[in-house]
């Protein structure tokens, strides 16, 4: 009796174990579907130098918007009714205009993308819930306080401009309490990759969604860069121009302060989306080698992408280049700078520290510096170039000085 105890003892244990084992395979297949490319043990400063040099493009674009051919002020106190929030009448420079038709056709969806790259890994590492607070913390927090109180004060100078005549304090109040007049100025990029954040990283742990993951990861490791490429220029054309015939280029859907393109919804979807799939090591291996091809190609796509400019093509025949410049600037940037933008050094390192606060801060010191070069006698390219400078260098400063709060660099 005690011996048939002891063997019915040792198929219960033994039972347990095979279990214990079983459940331990599972998490580790559910770690390697969310996670194949493994979170690198060293940061990889390419991405962090890219990340800053494109942060750089957007406040070019927003120190061009000022200055360019076109320009229109807002009037009446209507401070969202201008072609750009603040626009100087002294004068202007047609190169602004294609500096900003440039940089809106790609930076936009690199940014999406280089978001995604470490997805998988940080939510393998840290778990949905641990992941989702995360998100919550790092992008809903600074979204929530940046338009309460950045946004008021960048608009306020365009406020002024426009014949506006009331105190700050009132302006703030009237905006906030406005459903139609509290835009969010460049956090609609922060509020939007909150949602795709969280839509991804639910799907992400999903077991068919895990599956699947699995058989792409085999495809792209299969296949060279330049099936990716095709491929990736094939899903973001069926993701970006239906929307595009539908909805038209210049439609915005807002709620509240927030608003997005509806045509590029889906493109920063999918870009987002390619990111995660992708992966940032793998990334780095592949344009490892033959990393010239891609600068080369996004010179290519450039000379139809302006040779468009300024005309009324169809709009397929628009979409689809854009679609093509998009994509192979993507490539090329990255590329480029996986090849030459990959040293450490403690100016880089503090520029990729503060990259996502100097993308935070940037507009009001941008629009405040146009405001106060109005009367200014100089041409608008040295006033261009200063507002530039100036707006980067300070905005750089402000971030280093907020992320030494306690407890913000968490959030910042």
């Amino acid at each position: 009796m005690k011996a048939r105890a002891i063997v019915v003892g040792e198929r219960v244990g033994n039972r347990r174990v095979r279990d214990r084992a079983l459940q331990d395979r599972r998490g580790v297949a559910r770690s390697a579907a969310l996670a194949h490319v493994s979170s690198p043990a060293k940061r990889i400063p390419a991405f962090d130098h890219l990340r800053v040099f494109v942060i750089a493009l957007v406040i070019l674009q927003h120190t061009a918007m000022a200055y360019c051919t076109g320009g229109q002020p807002a009037t009446g106190g209507d401070f969202a009714s201008g072609s750009a929030p603040v626009v100087d009448t002294a004068g202007a420079w047609v190169g602004f205009n294609l500096m900003v038709s440039w940089t809106n056709g790609f930076f936009m969806p690199l940014m999406f993308l280089l978001s995604g790259l470490f997805v998988r890994p940080s939510l393998a590492r840290k778990g949905l819930s641990r992941y989702l607070d995360d998100r919550a913390l790092r992008l809903g927090v600074p979204l929530l306080v940046g338009v309460c109180t950045v946004i008021p004060l960048a608009y306020y100078a365009a406020y002024l401009q426009s014949g506006g005549d009331i105190g700050f304090v009132r302006f703030w109040e009237r905006m906030v309490t406005s459903s139609d007049q509290w835009p969010s100025g460049p956090l609609w990029f922060v509020a939007v990759l909150l949602v795709y954040d969280i839509v991804l990283a639910l799907l992400l742990t999903r077991p068919a969604v895990r599956r699947l993951l699995r058989r792409l990861d085999k495809a792209l490791d299969r296949r060279p860069p330049a099936a990716w490429f095709l491929a990736f220029v094939a899903v973001a054309a069926l993701s970006y121009l239906p929307l595009r015939r539908v909805f038209g280029a210049a439609l915005w859907a807002t709620a509240g302060p927030f608003g997005v393109q509806v045509c590029r919804i889906g493109l920063y979807f999918f870009c987002f989306a390619a990111g995660a799939l992708i992966g940032a090591e793998r990334l780095a291996r592949a344009f490892d080698r033959q990393w010239a091809r891609w600068p080369l190609l996004a010179a290519l796509a450039t000379v139809p992408f302006f040779a468009l400019d300024g005309k009324q093509p169809p709009e397929a025949v628009d979409g689809t280049i854009m679609v093509l410049f998009s994509s192979a600037m993507a490539l090329g940037l990255l590329a480029l700078f996986l090849k030459v933008g990959n040293r450490r050094s403690k100016v880089g390192d503090s520029l990729g520290a503060n990259a996502y606060g100097i993308y935070l801060l940037h507009y009001p010191i941008v629009l405040w510096l146009q405001f106060a070069l109005l009367g200014v006698a100089a041409s608008v390219v040295v006033k261009g170039a200063f507002v530039l400078v100036a707006g980067f260098l300070l905005s750089w400063l402000a971030s280093d000085l907020l992320r030494k709060v306690p407890g913000v660099a968490r959030a910042v």
